[in-house]
């Protein structure tokens, strides 16, 4: 079962093109089709793998993997989702080491990091468009801004004391 689940997480990975969100119907796809998880399993494990940090296809693979094979069925699912990336990474990036001195690379590389910006951006006003404002968050979050714009350094202890205001005092 574990190198099933290893080639099987190796060939999603290695084959899907997106990002980890991408690969999520494909593995709910592939493990219902070889009967390993119905529906409504995979889409509770999907459940617990988005509240857990990371990416969430490695989140899922290992959480697949070890409910279906225990520890080392997580471990299985886990390396071989990252595997692919991995080794892909490392081409891209010598690659365009050895391109770096092409106009059109440079043209290429300072584009993909403007639509890196736009689509940060977007994200951040989606999720600031989709919170419920009120007077003590709105003053704790400038305030937050006004103390980060004055000593970044201390972007660590305000990300968490404001974490700490505005969420646990709602908890």
């Amino acid at each position: 079962m574990v190198m099933k689940l290893f080639f099987l997480f190796l060939r999603i990975s290695a084959l899907t093109i997106g990002g980890g969100y991408a690969m999520i119907p494909v593995m709910k796809w592939e493990l219902e089709k070889s009967g390993l998880l119905t529906e409504r399993e995979f889409f509770r494990i999907v459940g617990t793998a988005q509240v857990i940090p990371g990416p969430i296809a490695f989140n899922t693979a290992v959480l697949v993997g070890r409910r279906l094979s225990g520890l080392p069925g997580a471990v299985a699912s886990g390396t071989a989702v990252i595997l692919p990336p991995f080794f892909a990474i490392i081409l891209v990036a010598e690659i365009l080491r050895s391109l770096s001195g092409n106009v059109y690379v440079q043209g290429f590389l300072k584009g993909a990091y403007v639509a890196i910006v736009g689509l940060v951006g977007s994200v951040l006003f989606r999720l600031v468009r989709n919170q419920r404002w009120n007077f003590l968050r709105i003053t704790l979050v400038s305030l937050s801004i006004i103390l980060l714009i004055l000593n970044s350094s201390l972007v660590i202890l305000v990300v968490i004391l404001l974490a700490f205001a505005l969420y646990m005092r709602e908890g």
